[in-house]
């Protein structure tokens, strides 16, 4: 497997159609806590209106099937108002993630018939998976998504704001909560880092790889941090969509659509103009997967993160991180 280039921080990429940038958002399938499945799906309808209107296709996860005593709610692909809804958005052109088997921890046998649930209503398997945080068969989470000095860092952080250490076994052979060979075999890109740059390619210009440290996965990405209406709105004021489209990057939002974007089925206004504003501009606008798919072609095919990149890579998130809290 080739190894990525020793891409500057800022990597020239040739978009199709001419196009300036790249724009996408993944919007993470968490909900308020206390919705029904009505009052979360009421959350989300207006937001994907608007997004469509706009020409933007994005990425949305769901679960697959309900879970059991999750923090939010759990609506999930086996309510069918939902399942119509997403499908409904799948034929307009809006990918379907997951945001692993259910809202609460799975076991393989239920990530199994998640999967094969998933594969019997969309006729694929999903193209891209994202960890839920408290889920035990996360795959390569908390300090397992880093390696060495980081990876015990943030084993001592999590373990002083959690009292214990935060577990992930889905990469872990023998466990009961190990998919680490269905996650390699069916899915395309997992995420991993978040970053407070609109540019999000400018900070992690290796996406998506290959880490030989983390075999189960076969490509990671990374994400720019709109986690809530606030932080969104944040990311792409005025200034930075400008600055955006003038680096020629690539922008992919991580995001939660039910934390605070719509008030009594009315989207936040300052939102709707920075979307209809960004939407006029000169930007390449897919899903995620078809992004990430993009920036592989350019380079190639997949492509493997060298263990100096990765360590720039860690040390980067990490600064973020800290500055951030």
């Amino acid at each position: 497997m080739p190894t990525v280039p020793d891409y500057d921080r800022r990597p020239q990429i040739v978009w199709p159609g001419k196009k300036r940038f790249a724009f996408t958002i993944v919007d993470d399938t968490d909900t308020m806590l206390g919705d029904s499945d009505k009052q979360a799906l009421d959350r989300l309808r207006p937001i994907y209106d608007l997004l469509l209107d706009c020409g933007l296709r994005t990425t949305k996860t769901a679960w697959v099937l309900s879970g059991e005593q999750a923090r939010t709610s759990v609506i999930s692909l086996q309510n069918d108002d939902y399942l119509n809804w997403i499908l409904g958005l799948r034929q307009q052109g809006v990918e379907i993630a997951i945001h692993g088997a259910a809202g609460s921890s799975s076991d393989r046998e239920k990530t199994i018939r998640a999967l094969d649930f998933y594969r019997q209503v969309m006729g694929e398997y999903p193209r891209m998976h994202t960890n839920h945080v408290g889920n035990i068969e996360n795959i390569y989470w908390y300090d397992d998504r880093l390696v060495g000095i980081p990876s015990l860092a943030y084993r001592a952080y999590n373990a002083v704001r959690r009292g214990a250490r935060a577990l992930s076994l889905g990469h872990k052979e023998g466990s009961r909560y190990f998919w680490g060979d269905l996650c390699r075999d069916n899915i395309s890109f997992v995420r991993n880092f978040v970053f407070r740059d609109i540019n999000t390619l400018a900070n992690d210009p290796w996406m998506p790889y290959y880490s030989a440290r983390h075999p189960f996965v076969r490509a990671w990405f990374s994400a720019s941090d709109g986690g809530d209406v606030r932080r969104f709105i944040r990311l792409i004021s005025e200034e930075n969509q400008d600055r955006l489209m003038e680096e020629g990057g690539a922008c992919i939002v991580y995001t939660h659509f039910a934390f605070g974007f719509t008030r009594e089925g009315k989207v936040d206004s300052r939102f709707a103009d920075l979307i209809r504003r960004l939407s006029g501009l000169s930007g390449y606008f897919v899903p995620a997967s078809e992004l990430l798919g993009h920036l592989k072609a350019y380079r190639g095919g997949q492509t493997e993160i060298p263990p100096h990149a990765l360590r720039t890579l860690q040390s980067r998130w990490l600064r973020d991180a800290l500055h951030a809290s």
